[in-house]
C-alpha cells in the first residue's frame, strides 16, 4: 500500500446561500491517478481550488504526506509541490512556447534583460520531462489545441522544483483520437516519476482507462470512493446521479424530410476551408466529425456569417442566405450554439433572464420599450421546459453549473423557434445527467422538423446521435457515413486523411434507405 500523498479531512465551504462542500474527506495515494467525478455543481472544482490555495475552507484539515498544512494562497500551494491545470488555458498566444512555459520566471541577465539561453534550456528541460517534442520558438497561437495543452502542463512543471501533486480539470475536453492518447502518455509519464494526479472529467470512459481510484461527489458531499476495477460505467453513473440513466441515445422517429440546407463550393482562405459541398434534410441530425483543427468550428462560423467566405453559396429552405450578415440569417431561422459558451455563447455577468431573451428582444419591444412582463413569461417558460436549475431568473449565469449554462446558451435560441441549429460541442464539460437531457431535447427537436448540425469530438456521441455523419480533414469534407455504416475506426480513418468519399448529398438513395 502506497503512502498517502494527500488527505483533506472534513472540509466545509459555504458561499452566500450555498453550501458548496459539506464535511468532505478526500485522500490520494502517492503516484496514483485518482479520478474525481460528479455532476455539475457537485463541488469538484471548489474542492480542488481549496487544495490549490484559491479558496479557504471554512472548516477542515489538509495534510500533505502526513503533515498538516495551511494553503492561504496559490503561491503557498505551489511552494508545497501542488500544481493545477484549469479547463480554460492560461496561455499568452502571441508569445513563444518557451516564454509561456517560463512566464513569470524568465531568467534574467545582470542587466535585467531576458537570458534567452537559460530560458530555452529550462523550457526544454520541462518538455524533456514530459517526453514530448515542440519547437520552443513557435508561437502558441500557431499550435494545435493538443499542443497548447502540453505547453500548459510543461508550464506547471517549470514552476515547481518538486511537483508532488498535479490537478487536471477537464484536460481532455477539447481532445480526441491520437491527441487524447498523447495526453494519456504524458499522464503516465508523470505517474512513473511519482507524481500524484487528480483527474477531473465528465468522460467516464477515460476514468476506466487512466485512473486507479475514483471518488464521487454529489451535492457537496462524498458519495463514495472505490478502486476503478471494482466498478463499471453503470454503477459509477448511479453513484453520480443517484439513479439509473438510459445509456442508449434516443432513436429517431420516422424518416427525415426534403432537402433543407444546401452548401455549394464553399471556401474560406482565412478559415482554411476548401470547396465544401454537402446538403442536409429537414429534421435530420447531421454529425460533423474530425480531429481538432480539421475545420469543423470554422465551417460553423462561415455558415452563420460571422467568418468570411471567399466563394460559394448556401441555400436554406430554398432561400439563399447571407455569408456576411448573421442578423439576416437569424431572421431566416438559423441559430448557432458556439463551442465556447463562456466567451461566445453567454454574457456571464448578466442574468438568466437577460441571456435567455437576448435573441428575441426585438419581438419583446413596444417601439423602444421592453415589455418586461412578456419577457418574464417567455423566459420562465423556457427555463421550465429545459429544466434549468437556477435560484431565480435574476441569477447571474456565471454562477450556474456548466450543464445549466449550456441549457441557457441553447434555450435563448429556442425562444426564436429556429429551423436550423448548429451545435458546436453541445455537451462539452457537462455531466452525464445533463447530457442525457440535451440528447433527448435534440431528438425531440429533430422529430418535430428542426434540422441540427452537431459538431462533437466525442465519437460515441457522434455515432449515437447522428442520422448521418460528415467527416472533415484539413479543411475539407473527407467523406460521409450513414448511421448504419458509422464506427469509430471508419471515422478516424477518414479524419486522418487516409481515404476520402466524394458523395455528401442526402439524395434519393438515402431516402430509400430511410424507407427501408
Amino acid at each position: 500500500m502506497a503512502e498517502l500523498a494527500l488527505e483533506m479531512l472534513n472540509i466545509r465551504k459555504e458561499f452566500p446561500g450555498i453550501v458548496a462542500l459539506d464535511d468532505v474527506s478526500f485522500s490520494c495515494r502517492t503516484g496514483d491517478i485518482h479520478a474525481l467525478v460528479g455532476e455539475n455543481g457537485a463541488g469538484k472544482s471548489t474542492l480542488m481550488k481549496i487544495l490549490a490555495g484559491v479558496y479557504h475552507p471554512d472548516k477542515g484539515v489538509i495534510r500533505l504526506e502526513g503533515e498538516a498544512v495551511r494553503l492561504n494562497t496559490p503561491r503557498d500551494a505551489q511552494s508545497m509541490g501542488i500544481g493545477i491545470i484549469y479547463q480554460e488555458f492560461n496561455l499568452l498566444p502571441w508569445l513563444s512556447v518557451a516564454e509561456n512555459i517560463l512566464i513569470g520566471n524568465l531568467p534574467k541577465t545582470r542587466l535585467g534583460l531576458v537570458d534567452w539561453s537559460r530560458t530555452f534550456e529550462a523550457a526544454q528541460k520541462a518538455l524533456d520531462r514530459l517526453e514530448i517534442c515542440l519547437d520552443l520558438r513557435d508561437r502558441v497561437i500557431d499550435l494545435s489545441v493538443a499542443q497548447q495543452q502540453l505547453v500548459e502542463i510543461a508550464k506547471v512543471l517549470s514552476q515547481h522544483t518538486h511537483l508532488s501533486i498535479i490537478i487536471m480539470d477537464e484536460p481532455s475536453a477539447v481532445l480526441a483520437g491520437h491527441e487524447l492518447e498523447q495526453l494519456f502518455d504524458v499522464i503516465r509519464t508523470l505517474k512513473e516519476q511519482g507524481v500524484t494526479i487528480i483527474y477531473i472529467s465528465h468522460r467516464l470512459d477515460e476514468v476506466f482507462e487512466i485512473a486507479e481510484k475514483v471518488t464521487v461527489l454529489q451535492d457537496g458531499q462524498v458519495v463514495g470512493t472505490d478502486e476503478v476495477t471494482n466498478l463499471n460505467k453503470s454503477a459509477l453513473i448511479r453513484m453520480m446521479v443517484g439513479r439509473t440513466l438510459d445509456e442508449t441515445f434516443p432513436a429517431p422517429e420516422g424518416s427525415v424530410g426534403e432537402i433543407f440546407l444546401k452548401v455549394e463550393n464553399l471556401s474560406s482562405s482565412k478559415m482554411g476551408l476548401k470547396d465544401i459541398n454537402f446538403s442536409m434534410n429537414k429534421g435530420e441530425i447531421l454529425g460533423l466529425a474530425g480531429l481538432v483543427g480539421a475545420g469543423r468550428s470554422e465551417l460553423a462560423m462561415v455558415l452563420f456569417g460571422v467568418a468570411p467566405a471567399d466563394s460559394g453559396e448556401v441555400w436554406l429552405d430554398n432561400q439563399r442566405i447571407s455569408l456576411v450578415n448573421p442578423r439576416k440569417n437569424i431572421q431566416l431561422g438559423m441559430a448557432l450554439v458556439p463551442e465556447n459558451r463562456k466567451e461566445q455563447g453567454l454574457v456571464l455577468t448578466q442574468s438568466v433572464r437577460s441571456n435567455t431573451s437576448l435573441v428575441v428582444l426585438d419581438r419583446l419591444r413596444d417601439f423602444f420599450l421592453l415589455k418586461e412582463k412578456r419577457e418574464y413569461e417567455v423566459v420562465r417558460k423556457q427555463v421550465q421546459e429545459m429544466n434549468i436549475r437556477t435560484p431565480s431568473l435574476e441569477q447571474e449565469v456565471g454562477y450556474l453549473s456548466g450543464g445549466n449554462q449550456q441549457k441557457v446558451a441553447l434555450g435563448k435560441w429556442l425562444c426564436s423557434a429556429p429551423k436550423l441549429i448548429i451545435m458546436d460541442e453541445p455537451t462539452r464539460g457537462i455531466d452525464v445527467g445533463a447530457k442525457a437531457e440535451i440528447y433527448q431535447l435534440m431528438r425531440e427537436l429533430a422529430n418535430k422538423g428542426t434540422s441540427i448540425i452537431m459538431i462533437s469530438s466525442e465519437l460515441p456521441e457522434i455515432i449515437g446521435m447522428s442520422d448521418r455523419i460528415l467527416v472533415m480533414s484539413r479543411g475539407q469534407i473527407a467523406g460521409q457515413l450513414s448511421r448504419n455504416e458509422a464506427s469509430e475506426e471508419r471515422i478516424l480513418t477518414l479524419a486522418i486523411g487516409e481515404t476520402s468519399v466524394a458523395a455528401c448529398q442526402p439524395d434519393e438513395e438515402m431516402a430509400s434507405e430511410e424507407e427501408n
